[in-house]
């Protein structure tokens, strides 16, 4: 059995939970990625999810898993300035809903009557294209991965944060403080979220910090904890995973459904190309 396009409307209130919420970072002196043209990026994103619609005795259950891998490549260097091409480059995806089942590998044929995994297919191998700073700052976006953000909430794969002013999804701008020791703590909030982080070891070469976020977006409410492993010189997050519990309610097609998803990520992040080049 096959999940089509028609039935995929019946599933739009699972939609908003399905789109990660990513943790504030505290500001300060950002570290200098030392980006160089050829230079490549590899990272791994693993998101499994568990959602549970409910009105009364109707319940839809929806669980995922998505495995994305996505490939950084530093196309020019001018200046300060930096363009760099973003591809997805493999996806692996199943999802769970009303007892039908959707499995989704890049590697192997797509089933042509599937519109999840023809849309799905289409994402692989079309890059996007940015301009950053030194910082890792996006200054410019010249083009937007190929993404639905429906298909990527209901498959529960996570879309890239492409926008002017938005730091690179596997850069922090946790401050460069060779001062900043082993249970530090500082919080960061926004209008809509507050973040608390903690220094939980801090070597020459790397720290990790542990995190947690409340965020209230509309009539959903998150709770996220996590740890992430950042490299000192660059900041590039190499290791991050989270667990988050959003709660809330949707409106759909005037009707009100309670709804509750557990997600658990994790990520890592490396650099692919020779570092003595």
């Amino acid at each position: 059995m096959k999940i089509t396009l028609t039935k995929l409307k019946y599933y739009l209130a699972a939609a908003f939970f399905m789109a990660a919420v990513g943790p504030a970072m505290a500001q300060g002196v950002h570290r200098d990625l030392n980006l160089k043209k050829g230079d490549e990026f590899q990272r791994q994103i693993v998101i499994t999810s568990n959602c549970l619609l409910q009105r009364g005795s109707q319940k839809l259950n929806l669980s995922t898993y998505s495995s994305v891998t996505k490939i950084y490549k530093i196309n020019n260097i001018s200046g300060n300035h930096a363009t760099i091409s973003i591809t997805i480059s493999k996806i692996i995806d199943s999802l769970n809903a009303l007892g039908q089942k959707v499995v989704f590998n890049s590697d192997k044929r797509p089933d042509p009557d599937s519109f999840i995994q023809m849309a799905l297919l289409q994402m692989i191998g079309k890059p996007a294209m940015v301009t950053v700073d030194e910082k890792g700052k996006i200054s410019t976006v010249q083009k937007q991965l190929p993404m639905d953000d429906t298909l990527l909430s209901f498959t529960g794969i996570q879309n890239e944060g492409l926008a002017a002013g938005h730091l690179l999804e596997f850069t922090t701008g946790f401050p460069a403080n060779p001062f900043l020791k082993k249970g530090y703590s500082w919080t960061d909030s926004t209008a809509s979220t507050i973040s608390h982080f903690i220094i939980y070891a801090a070597t020459s070469r790397t720290t990790t910090i542990t995190y947690s976020t409340a965020s209230l977006a509309g009539n959903l409410n998150s709770r996220i904890n996590g740890v992430m492993l950042v490299d000192n010189e660059s900041g590039i997050i190499l290791k991050r995973s989270t667990q988050s519990v959003t709660t809330g309610y949707e409106l759909v097609k005037g009707v009100i459904y309670t709804a509750t998803r557990r997600t658990a990520t994790s990520e890592v992040c490396y650099k692919t190309t020779d570092q003595a080049k």
